[in-house]
Parts: C-alpha cells; structure tokens; sequence
C-alpha cells in the first residue's frame, strides 16, 4: 500500500457503494434463474453472504478514508489485506454458486454461471483496479475454479471455453493496467494544474524578493478587514521605509540592497502576530497593517521593529552594511475612514520621521 497512491484509494471506496449494488443485482438475477433448482433455504443463506459481504466491503471503504483522513498508512496497509480477504470470500461465494448449479441444475446452465463470473471479472476491472494487487488476486481466485470447472465437465465445448479463458487472461489484466495508467496520468495532470494554480496564486499575492505580502494584496485584505472589524476594533498602520537605502545599493551595489530587504523582511516577519498584515509595498518601502491594536500599542511594536532592525547585523560579502528604518503610524478614527486614507496619513509621518533624523518614528506622542 505504500505506493498506492492516495487517490488512487478515494477512487475504488467511491466506486465500492455502486459495485456492490451491482453485485446484489447479480445475486437477485441468479437466485431468479436458479430458485426452480436450487433448494430455497441454501439459496437464502447464499444470498445472505452475499450481503453481508456487501456491508462489510462497505465498512472497509469508510475504514479507508478514516485512515486517509488520517495519514495512517499502518491502517492502510491493514485495510488494504482485509480487501483482499473480502474480495478472496466473494470469489469462494460465486465458485460456489458454479458449484450448487453443477449440483442441482442440468447441463447447459454451467455456461450461464460462467458467463456471469467473466462478467463480474470485467466489470470489477472497473470498480478495483485502482488497488492493482488487489484486484490481481480477485482475478485469479475467481477465474481459476472457472477453468477447473469447465475441465471437469471435459466436453468440446467446455474445452473451448477454457482455451478462450487462456485468451481472456493476459487481455482482461492489460485493460486493467491500462485503467490503472490512465487514472494515475488523470490524477498527476490534475495534481500538476493544483501546483500551477497554487503557484499562479502565490505570484498574485506574495513579494518574489522578500516573500511577504504584495502591494495588490495588502490593499484588498485590509480594506476587506476595515470593511468588517472597524465597528468593533482599533486598526493601526505602520509604513516602513530604509533609511539612505539609495547609498545602500550605490555603496555595495542592488545585490546588496536586494538582500537587505530580505533580511530586513525576515526580521519583522518575527515579530508579527498571526492577525497582523506585513507586506512590501514597492522598492524599499513596506507597512504593516495591525488588527485591533491601539496608537499605544502601534508605537510600542514600532519600537521593538526599530530595534531589532539596528541590532541586525547584515552581512554581505564579508562587508558589515548599516541598516535602520523609520516608521509612520495611523490610526482609523472619525477622519481616517479607509484604508486610502489611513496609507496617506503613515505615508505622511513616515516622511516626517525621516525629516527628524531617520530610525525613528513618528508620532512618538
């Protein structure tokens, strides 16, 4: 089971409920040609294995998904034998329906039972082949007290059938195979569009540089966020921008200054809570949205990003580069609205805190 893969095993549960009800059609349209041979009560307790085998064919397929729900590849690998054992019994349960009609019923009607077991081999290609194993040993156990069968009775035509069988073997375990190719090449194109969608997604919302948040999608979840929690919560904004970033780049050149925005990003992603927005607006700048946070408690989170930035020790090509921030704050009240407007106003004191002197932020009343 270690290499089944996953959907491989969704497949054959959700095929299970429509192939048992199949089979129980089968067994009524058996016991409706052989009730007038075959003595009722052994019909009735045949039957009766067949459903139960049905339900418990039904219980394995919710045991499969509890334990792919799950991870558990030891319940898997248990599942998986006890659907073998399963598909053994209802191999034995239609060799014996062959042999009460050897008993009770007169000849031709053992190619009736013959044709039958061929048609739920072919048919269980369908609804089994997903788990190849599986399926494989279903094949043969039903198949083989076929062959025995037809032997036995060792007339022409039952000879004919089993050289047809002979013929039928390797043709029915090719289209099995081949069920089982295409569903694996359905199932890595549809894995290989889920990649390219979810990486379609990333490039649409996450910075390729510093792997933060980007403009377009910093500004659609806050205004989501401001549309939603502004009745109920405090929302701060911090704008962020390097300090003499310019020289930066002209002193160690823009590989320099790329990597200063990675570590720069890097260390406030550490101080952010899950609730907080951290995105790179555009060339060294960055804000930071803060749900249900104060004035108070914006500057307070200011400080500590000032801190750890001039603590940081950027070191590029064995050559120690300097780096500080400065911030501007905003808070929503009555005259900052939206989130336009709240950037405006961080925009606004960041630009201020750099006319102060740089690593600072503003206000700091």
């Amino acid at each position: 089971m270690a290499n089944v893969h996953p959907r491989l095993i969704k497949n054959v549960v959700d095929q299970t409920p429509r192939a048992m009800i199949a089979m129980l059609i089968v067994s009524i349209a058996y016991g409706a040609m052989f009730f007038k041979f075959i003595p009722m009560d052994i019909l009735c307790i045949w039957f009766l294995g067949q459903v139960l085998l049905a339900w418990s064919r039904l219980y394995n397929a919710k045991q499969f998904m509890i334990h792919l729900n799950c991870f558990n590849q030891k319940g898997l690998n248990r599942n998986e034998r006890i659907f073998v054992i399963l598909n053994v019994f209802q191999a034995i349960t239609w060799t014996i329906s062959s042999l009460l009609i050897m008993k009770y019923a007169p000849q031709p009607f053992e190619f009736v039972s013959f044709v039958l077991i061929i048609g739920i081999i072919t048919a269980a290609a369908l609804s089994m082949s997903s788990l190849y194993r599986a399926y494989i040993v279903f094949f043969f156990s039903m198949l083989i007290p076929q062959i025995i069968i037809m032997l036995y009775y060792g007339e022409h035509q039952h000879i004919s059938l089993v050289i047809f069988t002979i013929i039928y073997i390797p043709a029915t375990i090719l289209l099995s195979k081949s069920m089982l190719n295409n569903r694996m090449s359905s199932i890595l194109a549809h894995e290989e569009i889920e990649r390219s969608a979810e990486k379609f997604k990333q490039l649409s919302t996450v910075d390729n540089l510093t792997n933060i948040y980007n403009r377009r999608y910093f500004f659609e979840m806050s205004q989501s966020l401001l549309t939603t929690d502004r009745e109920q919560k405090s929302i701060s904004m911090l704008m962020i921008d390097v300090d003499n970033f310019k020289k930066i780049n002209d002193n160690y050149g823009h590989q320099a200054g790329d990597y200063v925005l990675t570590c720069l990003a890097k260390d406030i992603e550490c101080l952010m809570r899950k609730s907080d927005l951290f995105a790179r607006i555009g060339g060294e700048e960055f804000a930071i949205l803060l749900d249900d946070t104060s004035f108070q408690d914006a500057k307070s989170i200011a400080g500590r990003i000032i801190k750890i930035v001039e603590e940081s020790e950027v070191v590029y090509n064995q050559r120690l580069i300097d780096v500080t921030v400065s911030i501007g704050i905003s808070v929503l009240n009555n005259d900052i609205t939206d989130i336009e407007e709240l950037y405006a106003c961080a925009d606004k004191h960041l630009y201020q805190a750099k006319a102060r002197g740089r690593n600072q932020y503003y206000p700091s009343l």
